[in-house]
């Protein structure tokens, strides 16, 4: 009877372990924990929204993946914290930043496609999903490693291939960092200097980077797509709190924070 417990014991724990190596229920769980925590935190609703606004901006980034044949392994949500693409590396800096770039992109597209909503049926709810969606992307795009705009700033400072321009990245992402902590965004500023010792990482092997470069062309380009896209959420977030829509000032007191 003993042995037979046992046995029945193996084949669980067996069971068990597999399941724990499914990427899928991993995912799942993931993506449990985090519904579970930011709705006891915020509300379920809200949870709900945040929830779709990460996995929107993360397809971003997994279609401009798919767009270069860059093999992926999917969507990840991290609970209290957000979303990351995962996938193989970029071969080449235009391809690092086009990836970047397609986030927050996507979740511009998201926010303004609420807000349009908004505009058709006045709803409130569909009106804050178009600020915080800003609000989220926008974040991202701050030129921090290892956040979106962090990757854009390297890619297009890793170009240009001059050690002048890495040194002000280096102090801008310093400052930043210290900022970021200031004024409470303490989360920022934990990613921030992780991003920083990645770059301290690669002094030594900055004038030998391997990735294709962008020309002087893409150099201009990527800088103008990165500032505009930013500007757009910007003025999303300022749009939807100048109709004093209650909730929307949130995005706006970040902004100004």
């Amino acid at each position: 009877m003993q042995t037979n417990n046992r046995a029945r014991v193996g084949v669980m724990i067996g069971i068990a372990l597999k399941l724990f190596k499914s990427v899928k229920v991993i995912k799942v769980a993931l993506v449990a924990m985090a519904l579970s925590g930011w709705t006891i935190m915020l509300s379920f609703e809200f949870a709900v929204t945040l929830l779709g606004i990460l996995m929107f901006h993360e397809y971003g980034h997994i279609r401009a993946m798919k767009h270069f044949g860059i093999p992926t392994k999917g969507i990840y949500i991290i609970p209290f914290v957000g979303g990351i693409a995962v996938g193989d590396a970029p071969k080449t800096h235009w391809q690092d930043l086009y990836i970047s770039m397609m986030g927050p992109v996507f979740g511009l597209a998201m926010s303004v496609a609420f807000f349009i909503g908004f505009l058709l049926t006045d709803n409130h709810f569909v009106g804050l999903v178009a600020s915080v969606s800003a609000l989220i992307n926008l974040v991202n795009l701050l030129p921090i490693y290892p956040l979106d705009g962090g990757r854009v700033i390297k890619a297009l400072v890793y170009s240009g291939r001059s050690r002048f321009i890495y040194v002000g990245l280096v102090v801008i992402s310093g400052l930043l960092i210290g900022y970021s902590f200031t004024a409470g965004f303490a989360l920022i500023g934990f990613f921030g200097i992780m991003g920083l010792i990645d770059l301290l990482g690669d002094w030594n092997r900055f004038d030998q980077d391997p990735k294709f470069k962008l020309s002087a062309y893409g150099i201009v380009f990527g800088l103008i797509w990165y500032l505009l896209t930013a500007a757009a959420l910007v003025g999303m977030i300022v749009w939807v709190a100048a109709l004093e829509l209650p909730g929307s000032e949130l995005a706006l007191a970040v902004l100004n924070a």
